[in-house]
């Protein structure tokens, strides 16, 4: 059992009961203090022949004395010795304020019985300005022991990494180095660790020192990669960094210039996790970007064409017939043709002056029209419906099923001389673009009236455009002003204003440029006069090799392009002409000695091609 203390405040021991308590030896301890008002006065003993024996009490004190003394009764009990050490010491304010008075160790020994001279033990400190505060000599806090306006030490925070935030409190007058005025640092040897910040590092450790992990990092929420590919944010435990997990691969795609559906290896049209980019695709086979026609996806069909992308046209087939057929023909006088639409089938539109315009049937047949006027151009919609241009400034329109056609007279006196379409994206009326012979282009949008658009002031023959207006070429001759500077090209504004005059290679400037063909926004072609075959690519136009014509006063009337290795010209002395990218040859042969021209090509395929001209000649390539 322990010895146990009773503290009473007394002037003197005699005055003191020992109450029913002492039951053996007693010892008297008498704790003076002066020059100081104590907040706190304790006093221990401590077993001489045991150290670990030891006990210490706080005694009552009375308030705002500066001079008195406390007296203490110490009690054995048994299992101590009767040799202890008594001690005491005093501490401002209260019992958790700074130690500012000890006595030294007084050995005694506790009496059998009866109580044992008083034990005198002293606490002297000093407090000049008597503000409750001892000064700092005397082991205090007071700054400034003679004023009562500086009193105590402030508190400082230890703060190791100097990064303004401390943790262990450091008492003093002024702040001592490394210190800080703010506490609450969780991690004082890291100075990106502190209170009053956010989450830094993906780490399951307390960044800020509010109590939680990685709070603000938004662990398990959906993330995105620089390919858009979505997954779970996480932790990479390799740098304390994010990480974004459970992420799909990304599929790479590649530069699909001509909308076949195969790209072209070395075209990067990106790696993305996003839906396909426009204009691209996840094949790489294709060789020859210029042609939708041509690929290492597609098989070979007779068509003078690579389609395959093997290096040889035609190949690997059973048998390829490269012949064009003529339709049967009524008897009696023909209608000289000027035009042809085809749909892509077995079937075609035909027109020219005179009032003729008829529908081609699959047996060869024709079926008539009535639609007056001198028609100069055709254009067939995906409905079948067919659209014509014509002198006198007349145009119209008529159904596949109709006996006669829906006139549009501007009754302005112009020759429309070409006519071009683009079908509507929800099945409604087609959009279409005429050509003039006085330098006008009207765009046409039935049922309401054609409109003026652009009036680039020469005399144009044809106008063509492929998927939208944006890719819309006229081509003719400068000679309405009677100058006679040559062959012309205008392109689409697509900033609205005048249509753009395209710079063409010299040529023999009493050349007109009678056709037109534009297969994408990288490839057109434009035929004239005198064997004139020239192509643009990329915006730059140059002159195809000599055309090898019959004579100087050949024309190219029309031209057909599905792409660099595979262009058709219809001529004046009744032959078609095919181009694949390095020479020319013959695809029809004149029939006679003084065969029809032909005026017209048009198809949708490479494998599905009309021809019209004079005295009522059609011919068809059909495979």
């Amino acid at each position: 059992m322990r010895l146990f203390l009773v503290g009473v405040l007394c002037v003197a021991w005699a005055g003191c009961s020992k109450g029913d308590d002492l039951k053996a030896g007693a010892l008297s301890v008498k704790v003076a203090f002066s020059g100081f008002r104590p907040g706190c006065v304790q006093v221990r003993v401590t077993d001489q022949e045991d150290a670990t024996r030891q006990t210490s009490t706080p005694v009552r004190v009375p308030p705002n004395q500066r001079e008195g003394t406390l007296s203490v009764a110490v009690f054995r009990q048994a299992g101590w010795s009767r040799n202890v050490l008594v001690s005491a010491w005093a501490q401002e304010l209260d019992c958790e304020g700074a130690k500012v008075a000890e006595s030294g160790d007084a050995p005694v020994s506790i009496p059998e019985e009866g109580a044992s001279p008083p034990v005198n033990l002293s606490l002297n400190a000093t407090d000049f300005d008597d503000d409750g505060y001892v000064s700092q000599v005397n082991g205090g806090t007071d700054c400034d022991d003679r004023n009562l306006e500086t009193t105590v030490t402030r508190t400082w925070f230890q703060d190791t990494d100097t990064d303004g935030y401390g943790a262990a409190p450091v008492m003093a007058c002024v702040q001592p180095p490394r210190t800080a005025t703010r506490s609450g640092d969780c991690k004082d040897d890291d100075a990106r660790v502190h209170p009053e910040q956010g989450e830094f590092r993906c780490d399951d450790l307390d960044d800020n020192c509010d109590g939680q992990k990685d709070e603000s990092l938004n662990l398990g929420s959906e993330c995105s990669d620089a390919f858009a590919c979505k997954g779970t944010r996480a932790c990479d435990p390799t740098d304390a960094g994010f990480a974004c997990t459970g992420r799909p691969a990304p599929t790479a795609w590649f530069v699909d210039e001509d909308g076949d559906g195969d790209g072209t290896v070395g075209k990067d049209g990106g790696v993305t996790c996003l839906p396909r980019p426009s204009g691209t695709s996840a094949f790489a086979t294709d060789c020859d970007e210029s042609s939708r026609f041509r690929s290492g996806n597609l098989a070979e069909v007779c068509d003078r064409m690579d389609n395959d992308c093997d290096g040889t046209a035609d190949d690997n087939l059973a048998s390829c017939d490269l012949t064009w057929q003529k339709p049967p023909t009524g008897s009696g006088a023909q209608p000289k043709w000027s035009a042809i639409a085809t749909l892509g089938q077995e079937r075609a539109w035909l027109a020219g002056p005179n009032s003729k315009v008829a529908e081609l049937l699959e047996d060869g047949t024709l079926r008539p029209v009535t639609c007056d006027g001198d028609w100069k151009a055709a254009w067939v919609s995906a409905s079948g419906e067919v659209f014509l241009a014509g002198a006198a400034g007349r145009l119209a329109r008529a159904l596949p099923t109709a006996t006669d056609c829906t006139l549009t007279d501007l009754g302005n006196g112009q020759s429309f001389n070409g006519i071009v379409g683009f079908d509507a994206t929800d099945g409604g009326t087609p959009t279409l673009y005429s050509a003039t012979s006085n330098g006008r282009i009207y765009r046409w949008a039935p049922p309401a009236l054609p409109e003026e658009v652009a009036a680039p002031g020469v005399n144009l023959k044809a106008i063509h455009g492929s998927t939208d207006p944006t890719t819309l070429i006229a081509v003719g001759r400068d000679d309405v002003a009677g100058i006679g500077l040559g062959p012309s090209a205008y392109r689409f504004n697509p900033d609205g204003g005048a249509w753009l005059n395209e710079q063409l290679p010299s040529v023999d400037n009493s050349v007109y440029l009678w056709g037109v063909h534009v297969v994408d926004s990288h490839y057109a072609y434009a035929v004239g006069d005198k064997g004139v075959a020239l192509q643009r690519i990329n915006g730059q136009w140059s002159k195809i090799p000599d055309v090898p014509v019959g004579g100087v006063n050949t024309s190219l009337q029309d031209v057909l392009a599905f792409g660099p290795t595979a262009v058709y010209v219809a001529t004046t002395d009744g032959s078609i002409l095919f181009y694949n990218g390095v020479g020319w040859s013959t695809a029809y042969p004149a029939p006679a000695a003084s065969p029809p021209a032909l005026r017209a090509l048009d198809g949708r395929t490479p494998t599905r091609i009309g021809a019209a001209g004079d005295e009522g000649t059609t011919v068809f390539f059909k495979r």
